[in-house]
């Protein structure tokens, strides 16, 4: 194809888009106002079920596309007035009870960070238990539809074979971390690799040399083995005499039950891990001092105490962006299972502590110090004399 025929061709594509169908024409072909076009395309519950997909088949049939000028402006136009709430999404839980997503604090930290960007948004953000009062896929699917909640959100899950039979076509979704598998929807994850790298980066500041690296199976199965991919590559690149094996615990099995015999035999320096309850075990179990015998780091740090050094994950952030995504589908009528699933990361923020030394250069002691040198001149001149 000569570059003649590229650029006829690009000239095609452009002058094609510029023929997209506008709002009235729309509103004209259906029949109805421009205002219920426009309230057919956010799905807001003002518009009857079947008026919204009347609508929504003839802009779809026209190509319609909204102008991205006008929702630009119309999101600066928000974002100096208040809000009103106009529409819910659905934050499903799936665990035995109500309220056991209750009693696991990141889960809590996402929710919160839902609930305040869906809150700027006018977007009220609701549990809902997947399984109350013996509920299934298609009763929950009759219910979203009844209250009008065309948006769902599913948090993480008990465990990674967790399945929901929502009828998926008539919804925008996302989930959150890497616990729901099936079927793929876009999600948005804490950025894990670049959390390990960074720990390791640390790591290598403080001059620790043999850096192991602690999780057990259904924690790393859950982050879809990210931190452990990470680690992997970095070892590949280290002298081998420098290499930790990773302490991997199996399914149902206590973490610290094999812990004492790895640092024995291996002997790490400093222990990267997203379990908090291993630098209470290093003093309590293994006489171990934090962190003048050994060092630690965590990969999940909640909290902003000087105590542990790690990572923050920024866990309302991952909670705010998956409402960001969910937004952004209704806004372009986007629903059911996507072709090319989307995968939003967050970056989490580096926090000092007390667990690692202090990371200061040490000095060279291939180079005497200046004091030193100024003695060993003093003393050559006083043997010449």
């Amino acid at each position: 194809m000569t570059a003649n025929h590229q650029r006829l061709n690009v000239k095609a594509l452009m002058e094609s888009a510029a023929k997209t169908p506008t709002m009235a024409e729309v509103a004209a072909k259906a029949g109805v106002s421009k205002m219920a076009v426009s309230l057919a395309l956010r799905g807001s519950p003002r518009v009857s079920e079947a008026k919204r997909k009347m609508i929504l088949e003839i802009a779809e049939a026209m190509h319609y596309r909204p102008n991205p000028q006008v929702q630009t402006l119309m999101a600066n136009l928000r974002a100096t007035r208040p809000v009103e709430m106009h529409s819910v999404i659905s934050w499903i839980t799936t665990f035995e009870t109500e309220h056991g997503w209750e009693e696991h604090p990141v889960s809590v930290a996402y929710f919160k960070g839902a609930l305040l960007r869906g809150k700027e948004l006018g977007y009220r953000i609701e549990p809902m238990w997947a399984f109350s009062q013996g509920m299934g896929g298609a009763r929950l699917s009759d219910v979203l539809q009844a209250r009008g909640i065309n948006g769902v959100i599913i948090p993480p899950t008990p465990n990674t074979d967790t399945e929901l039979d929502l009828r998926w076509e008539e919804f925008a979704t996302a989930t959150i971390g890497y616990s729901f598998t099936q079927p793929k929807l876009h999600r948005t994850a804490a950025n894990l690799p670049d959390a390990m790298a960074t720990a390791l980066q640390k790591c290598e500041q403080a001059d620790y040399q043999r850096i192991g690296f602690v999780i057990n199976a259904e924690t790393d199965s859950r982050v879809n083995h990210s931190w452990m991919a990470a680690y992997l590559a970095w070892q590949h690149f280290i002298a081998k005499k420098h290499v930790v094996p990773i302490h991997y615990v199996p399914k149902n099995t206590p973490i610290e039950r094999d812990l004492g015999a790895w640092l024995t035999k291996h002997k790490p320096d400093v222990v990267i891990s997203p379990y908090r309850e291993v630098y209470d075990w290093l003093p309590e179990l293994f006489d171990k001092r934090v962190p003048e015998d050994i060092g630690f780091i965590s990969l999940s740090k909640g909290d902003n105490g000087t105590a542990i050094a790690g990572i923050n994950q920024q866990d309302e952030a991952v909670g705010a962006a998956v409402v960001d995504l969910i937004v952004g589908q209704l806004q372009r009528n986007e629903k059911g299972l996507p072709t090319t699933p989307k995968i939003v990361l967050t970056e989490g923020n580096w926090t000092d502590g007390q667990s690692i030394r202090s990371n200061a250069p040490k000095a060279d002691k291939k180079k005497p110090a200046a004091k030193t040198k100024r003695q060993a001149r003093k003393k050559a001149t006083t043997a010449k004399s």
